[in-house]
């Protein structure tokens, strides 16, 4: 019988590296964590997302793919609220944050308070 180990460094599981790197707003850190998880939820997600919008080539491609995964988990979300989310996304990509209130307040819309909170968060660090 073949016995499958799993070994945790002194560092934490990729989970655990993976909140304290969301905690400390290090996004390169909670990206290579990530990388290791076998899912992330939707709102830590976005938290990462936000922490990557100084990095325009990750930055780009977790949009996208945040707001595909934000149209498909949140059933009130249709065409015109996921271009909007990607519109407001897109923007604090340029160094602003003019469209993270709009995002707070669509994700308060949609009932997803916690997508809200994580926008918060994001925006109390800059």
């Amino acid at each position: 019988m073949e016995c499958e180990h799993t070994f945790v460094t002194s560092e934490g599981s990729p989970h655990a590296r993976f909140k304290r790197a969301l905690a400390v707003g290090n996004g390169s850190a909670a990206y290579a964590a990530a990388t290791e998880l076998p899912r992330v939820e939707l709102a830590d997600a976005l938290s990462l997302t936000l922490l990557l919008s100084g990095q325009a080539d990750l930055f780009d491609r977790a949009c996208a793919r945040w707001v595909g995964r934000f149209s498909l988990e949140v059933r009130e979300v249709g065409l015109a609220t996921a271009h909007l989310a990607l519109a407001s996304l897109g923007s604090l990509g340029a160094g602003s944050t003019a469209g993270a209130q709009a995002l707070a307040e669509l994700f308060e819309e949609v009932g997803r308070e916690d997508l809200a909170q994580a926008v918060e968060t994001w925006l109390a660090r800059r």
